[in-house]
């Protein structure tokens, strides 16, 4: 490679890694943030008295946090490993629509049939999806 090539691979390294680290503080900041707001959710679901509305947002939230809590193991095995695998993702996209799921029965406004069907097939595709990766990173690792 040339003296520019090198700089430019050079100059995208070093973006890559402030981006990273970007990320990881904004992931820690959003961890704490989650946090507080899960413990408000259970404050104002007793002071309320409406426990299973409560509950349900609680769960939600506590969800939400996993998903956190996901990205930021990512982002250790990144730093540590430098690649990441795409299951990771659409565990997080499983998680966001199973919290979507659990929080239909609470929505001021009742959900429609088809708004539930597709959350229900966006969960199937996403589960299909998640386990054709899967086998394919099995076999993947089976032929090595």
């Amino acid at each position: 490679m040339n003296k520019i090539q090198e700089r430019t691979v050079t100059a995208l390294l070093w973006v890559n890694s402030v981006t990273h680290i970007i990320i990881s503080l904004a992931l820690v900041m959003a961890m704490a943030l989650i946090t507080i707001y899960f413990f408000y959710e259970i404050y104002q679901a007793i002071v309320v008295h409406s426990l299973f509305k409560g509950f349900l947002h609680a769960l939600g939230t506590l969800l939400l946090l996993w998903t956190i809590a996901e990205l930021i193991s990512t982002e250790i095995k990144f730093h540590k490993a430098g690649d990441i695998e795409v299951d990771v993702f659409i565990e997080v996209a499983m998680v966001v629509v199973v919290r979507e799921i659990i929080l239909l029965p609470v929505k001021e406004i009742a959900p429609t049939l088809m708004e539930v069907g597709v959350w229900v097939g966006a969960s199937l595709l996403l589960g299909l999806t998640y386990l054709l990766v899967r086998l394919g990173q099995r076999n993947g690792d089976q032929q090595k």
